[in-house]
């Protein structure tokens, strides 16, 4: 690889990586990374936009309805404006929402941002036609902000959200965390990572520092200070806002779900530790497990004794 290209890549891990407290699962963090950074050598050595599956992948986050016949056999509609378009929605339909990638408060190129999917839940609140949504998770988390949006969009809900998923770590399942019902898709399905780390990149720090001068107001003291710290080599108030960053997530997971067991054990479970379907069962982490069709009967079971 060039020193250009070598170069650019490093801009680009900077810019998803670092300066930023995050809720992701280091492991699926990485390897998200590394598929972009195939995509980017493909585009260099000429493959077509268009083959690099970046289309399919906006087009597998837009929503779905799922409709029923009299017969009670499911029909799926698949269309990015359904969810406004009353009059083709039949009642007691459920809406499909899926969260799914490194979330991310605006979207991109290739994926849709954590602030059109809460808008997508909105649309379906104020749907009359949908009695449920499913919001169908498969991500290993992402920026803060973005599980905040998230959170604050299903804590809106006028009708049940039923959470259903392969994968929900870190900010996915901070947000998942908030559904009625939370139901993995087979045993495999892995759920956790419960903290918040903060990364940055000490060659950029010492390149910024040699590079340039900046001066704050003085009435300002206490502006950017966790990085005018992290410049001069104190790292201890990152550390702190890491810790905080922690706790407060830990404490609303306490609060949004039945967790198990003595304080050792919530403890454990709290950890940032991953875990499969049954042990994130045992642990109070979700509430079963199913396929698509498990859950769209719990769903429907939700609608029937939901507060109008």
């Amino acid at each position: 690889m060039s020193d250009t290209n070598t170069t650019f890549q490093n801009q680009r891990v900077e810019s998803l990586l670092s300066f930023g407290a995050l809720c992701i699962n280091f492991e699926y963090g990485f390897q998200q990374l590394n598929q972009y950074l195939d995509e980017v050598e493909q585009r260099r050595a000429g493959i077509p936009y268009e083959a690099l599956g970046m289309s399919e992948r906006r087009r597998m986050a837009q929503p779905s309805v799922i409709s029923f016949a009299a017969s009670g056999q499911p029909t799926v509609i698949s269309d990015p404006y359904i969810l406004s378009r009353e009059g083709e929605v039949t009642p007691g339909s459920i809406a499909l929402i899926r969260l799914i990638g490194v979330m991310r408060a605006e979207g991109g190129a290739c994926s849709v941002g954590v602030r059109e999917t809460a808008d997508m839940l909105r649309k379906a609140y104020s749907n009359t036609n949908i009695s449920a949504i499913i919001l169908e998770v498969n991500s290993g988390g992402g920026e803060v902000s973005a599980m905040q949006l998230m959170r604050s969009a299903v804590e809106e809900r006028n009708k049940p959200v039923i959470g259903f998923s392969q994968m929900a770590a870190s900010a996915a399942y901070g947000t998942i965390a908030k559904t009625d019902e939370v139901i993995a898709d087979g045993v495999l399905a892995e759920f956790g990572s419960i903290g918040a780390l903060i990364q940055v990149n000490r060659e950029f720090l010492q390149m910024y520092k040699d590079t340039f001068a900046t001066f704050y107001g003085e009435n300002a003291p206490k502006k950017n200070k966790e990085m005018r710290a992290a410049l001069e080599g104190d790292f201890s108030m990152l550390q702190e806002a890491a810790n905080t960053y922690t706790d407060q997530f830990q404490e609303m997971i306490a609060s949004d779900r039945p967790l198990t067991g003595g304080d050792a054990y919530r403890k454990q479970t709290l950890s940032g530790d991953m875990f499969g379907a049954d042990e994130a069962k045992r642990r109070g982490l979700i509430d079963g497990v199913g396929n698509l069709n498990y859950a769209i009967k719990r769903a429907r079971a939700w609608a029937a004794k939901y507060p109008n």
